[in-house]
Order: C-alpha cells, then sequence, then structure tokens
C-alpha cells in the first residue's frame, strides 16, 4: 500500500492537526517494526486518523485497530477516513491513555503533542488546534511516558516521536526512568520552517534555556526528530 497515496487522499478536518514531515517518518518507522498483521494497535492523538490507516492497509490487517484523541474534532474525522479505507476500528476520545483503562496492546503509536508552545504559536502545524504541550513541549508526552506500561501487552512496544524543538533531555530523562529497552530507530534531520526563523531572538533564547535545540548548519538553522521503539 502507497503510503503517499493514503496521505494524498485523508480528509483533514480544519479544526484537527495537519500531518507533517514526522508523521510520515512515524509511519515509516512503525511499519520497519511491525512485522505481523494480527496484533492490537492502538494509535494515540490519531488526529485525521492517517498513522493508523498507514498501518492497517499496509499490513493488510485483519482485526480492528484502536484510535484515540483528546478532541472530538479528531475522533470525527478518524471515523470518517476509517470508514471512506473500509477500516474496521474503535474510536475513543479522551486525554492521552486514560480512554484505555484495563486496555491492552501489542503497538501503541504515539503522535501527541510534543513540540514548545512558544514555537508552535508561530508555525502552521497547529493552525486549525490548540497546542496545550507547555513551554518546553513535554507536558503531555511525559505523562504519556508515566503511564504507557500499564496499557501494554508483555511484549508490547510503544513507537514515538521526540522533536528538537522541545527539552529532549528531560523527555529521555523519563524514559530512561521508567523503561531498559530503548531503541532510536530513524532520525531526521528538518530545514527551520520560514516563519519560525523570523523569530530567531526567540529561538536563541529558548535554546539558552534549555527548552529547545537546533543547529545551525552552513548558516541553515536546522532541528530534528528522532523516533523511538520502546519495549516493555
Amino acid at each position: 500500500m502507497n503510503n503517499n497515496l493514503i496521505n494524498k487522499n485523508i480528509k483533514i478536518n480544519r479544526k484537527v492537526f495537519v500531518p507533517t514531515g514526522t508523521t510520515g517518518l512515524l509511519i515509516d518507522s512503525a511499519l520497519k517494526q511491525i512485522k505481523k498483521n494480527h496484533l492490537k494497535i492502538l494509535d494515540v492523538g490519531c488526529g485525521s486518523g492517517v498513522i493508523g490507516i498507514s498501518i492497517y492497509k499496509s499490513l493488510k490487517q485483519k482485526n480492528k485497530i484502536y484510535f484515540s484523541d483528546i478532541s472530538r474534532h479528531a475522533c470525527k474525522n478518524t471515523l470518517e477516513n476509517c470508514k471512506k479505507f473500509k477500516i474496521k476500528c474503535e474510536v475513543r476520545q479522551g486525554d492521552n491513555l486514560v480512554p484505555w483503562k484495563n486496555e491492552t496492546f501489542d503497538y501503541i503509536i504515539s503522535d501527541i503533542a510534543a513540540i514548545s508552545k512558544e514555537i508552535s504559536n508561530f508555525t502552521n502545524w497547529y493552525k486549525n488546534c490548540e497546542n496545550n504541550s507547555g513551554i518546553d513541549g513535554t507536558k503531555h508526552v511525559i505523562k504519556f511516558i508515566k503511564t504507557v506500561r500499564n496499557n501494554l501487552n508483555k511484549k508490547g512496544s510503544f513507537i514515538f516521536p521526540i522533536i528538537s524543538l522541545s527539552n529532549e533531555r528531560k523527555i529521555l530523562y523519563y524514559l530512561k526512568r521508567n523503561f531498559k529497552n530503548i531503541k532510536k530507530i530513524k532520525s531526521q534531520i528538518w530545514p527551520m520552517p520560514k516563519e519560525i526563523i523570523n523569530k530567531e531572538k526567540l529561538l536563541y533564547k529558548l535554546k539558552k534555556k534549555s527548552v529547545i535545540n537546533f543547529e545551525n548548519k552552513m548558516g541553515i538553522l536546522t532541528f530534528k526528530t528522532d523516533i523511538y521503539c520502546v519495549k516493555k
């Protein structure tokens, strides 16, 4: 299944997060880790549902796939796209992993908000929805890391991105406190969006405070996405 075809034809509600390069990187990374097609898979922070739908179609999944998002608009959008792509699914609305109390999964894929709100205010990434992940972008992802073990099967894994436009060190600190089997499976460097470059003073101020990190490569400001696979 061509994931680009899915991305092209996915319906994006005007109040739902628009997929980015990180979204595509997360999909490709997850597909390299998930080898079987009879698994219980959860897409957390599903937005339009593009991650779970891509995985389902690429793996020719026969079990239903699970989705959740704090936004009712996202949940509705995911249901619409699942119907469009003929996906067997269950969608629940709620914060982080709260909708899945007492439920366990083989794989949990998370793309919940995890960049500094100070940065997202100047991008198009959250133009249609709110990013309330805090000044350092860690509010939701750390909560996820602290609780996700309860929702994993015995040999379960979760896959998620860490973006350098957040406090990477803080996220990794909590990750290492809660898990031992941690593997970086993909890394990608991106040019900084023009609308962020225009806020250069703010960028360096946040970097000095270790809120975010970025590099200046031959006069071009760049940030990166690292994809991690963590096993229970």
